[in-house]
């Protein structure tokens, strides 16, 4: 039995040295596994070839790249001419009889060569890259803020995007080349192009705040039958950003949007559409009646209410008011006088109280009684009035406009309306029979419209 293992050991041991001599001829003449230059694998290589092996190495070399999204490409080493060519190197010679040892570990010689490629195509292979070129491309978004649903403002966190950083991209493939690499993971080479970072997150989070604040109120400026909300975007866009990201009220923003709402609301010599007795409608234009916003203390109103930040309504401070601050600011009550029938009528509430003939201002003397829409702003009883060459004593007077005119009796005139006053009419104010004027000025109130116009002419 002894004999027979003997035997057994002896021939083992003869293979294996006949093993470890052939190998250790072998490796004379060829390179031991796990052996590369530069990456390239040179493995069981003739020695003798190296030079030419290492440059053929790149006829059929590939590299696949790939990145987010399952986006794969390929860039042939041919395709853009890439070339290397090692000149004479010194390499590390391993004792051939030590290769059981040396031919399990792994031999990466690292040499300076000579580099080639086209340029040009190298470029246009990058840019016709999927991962480049595709239409579905992202860009990096930074940290921003955003409203959502629920939550009011916030900061979003940055997004990196599938975007590549083209310098990058161009510098890992030509040095994955240089290694002949199978493969370069997009991502993991870290070449997507990254979110500009937040300057000043400490400014942003202050911003952020004031704008929630913000959102907590609204103010409301009523006007009668409409309003005027601020709120949300519209709210906020009256704000600036101070120094340290917080939001404060800007004033030429305010002084912007009270403009805009003395413009959209004010009536005070405005044009207005009035439905004349008889069923024509005028279209009025100027006149002393209607609303005026006072801009300059509404605009402090609203300085302070933004300053406060509470819920609340509010009407604007005026300068000037009317009898109505509906759409329709004349309200139902009113006196309309009509120079070209020379008429006038007083409405209380929609009703007609009563009417007279009149006789108005003198045109061909430059006298003519000026339309618009007017208001009664003095009630006198007994006194006189005067011009240049004129004093007259009336009973009853109510000026309408800034220049003088009025309605009053006029006990020196015998007969009124048709066309006396084309010659013989007054020197601007609506003479009125002194039978009628007690009740036109009993019925009259302070601040009542007194609409005028000219129905051969305002009619529309």
């Amino acid at each position: 039995m002894s004999n027979r293992t003997g035997k057994i050991a002896a021939i083992v041991l003869g293979v294996l040295a006949l093993i470890y001599v052939i190998g250790a001829l072998a490796f004379t003449q060829v390179y031991m596994p796990n052996t590369s230059v530069n990456g390239a694998d040179i493995s069981l290589q003739p020695r003798a070839d190296l030079r030419g092996n290492f440059e053929a190495s790149w006829k059929d070399y590939a590299l696949t790249v790939v990145g987010k999204d399952e986006k794969t490409d390929t860039i042939k080493a041919s395709s853009i001419d890439y070339k290397e060519t090692m000149p004479d190197f010194q390499m590390k010679e391993y004792s051939p009889w030590a290769w059981p040892v040396y031919a399990f570990t792994k031999k990466d010689y690292k040499v300076n060569t000579a580099i080639t490629y086209d340029d040009e195509k190298l470029e246009k292979a990058l840019a016709s890259m999927h991962m480049v070129a595709d239409k579905d491309i992202t860009d990096p978004v930074p940290e921003m803020i955003a409203y959502e649903e629920g939550k009011g403002y916030v900061i979003t966190e940055a997004k990196e995007g599938t975007r590549l950083d083209g310098p990058k991209l161009k510098e890992a493939v030509l040095k994955s080349l240089h290694k002949q690499d199978k493969k370069l993971d997009a991502k993991k080479a870290d070449l997507y192009l990254k979110p500009t970072p937040a300057e000043d997150l400490d400014h942003m989070k202050k911003h952020v705040a004031s704008l929630n604040a913000i959102e907590e109120y609204k103010l409301t400026y009523t006007f009668s039958d409409r309003e005027e909300v601020l709120a949300g975007e519209n709210l906020i866009n009256l704000y600036k950003s101070a120094d340290d990201g917080s939001l404060e009220p800007d004033e030429e923003k305010i002084k912007e949007y009270v403009a805009g709402l003395g413009e959209k609301y004010d009536t005070f010599r405005g044009t207005r559409d009035f439905q004349a007795t008889g069923g024509a409608m005028m279209r009025v234009k100027g006149g002393i009646y209607g609303w005026q916003i006072d801009q300059p203390k509404t605009r402090e109103q609203l300085l302070t209410a933004m300053k406060d930040k509470k819920v609340q309504s509010m009407e604007p401070v005026y300068k000037r008011k009317a009898v109505s601050r509906n759409v329709n600011d004349l309200g139902n009550s009113y006196i309309e006088i009509d120079i070209a029938r020379q008429h006038m009528w007083l409405y209380k509430e929609g009703n007609l109280v009563i009417d007279a003939p009149v006789v108005t201002g003198n045109p061909y003397a430059g006298n003519g009684t000026p339309t618009g829409t007017q208001e009664i702003w003095a009630k006198e009883r007994n006194r006189y009035l005067t011009g240049e060459t004129w004093k007259s004593f009336v009973k009853y007077w109510m000026p309408f406009n800034w220049t003088g005119c009025g309605i009053h009796d006029s006990n020196w005139r015998g007969s009124y309306g048709g066309r006396i006053y084309l010659g013989g009419g007054s020197h601007g104010c609506v003479n009125t029979p002194p039978s009628k004027a007690p009740t036109f000025y009993e019925n009259a109130f302070m601040g009542m419209p007194v609409v005028i116009y000219n129905s051969n002419k305002h009619a529309i």
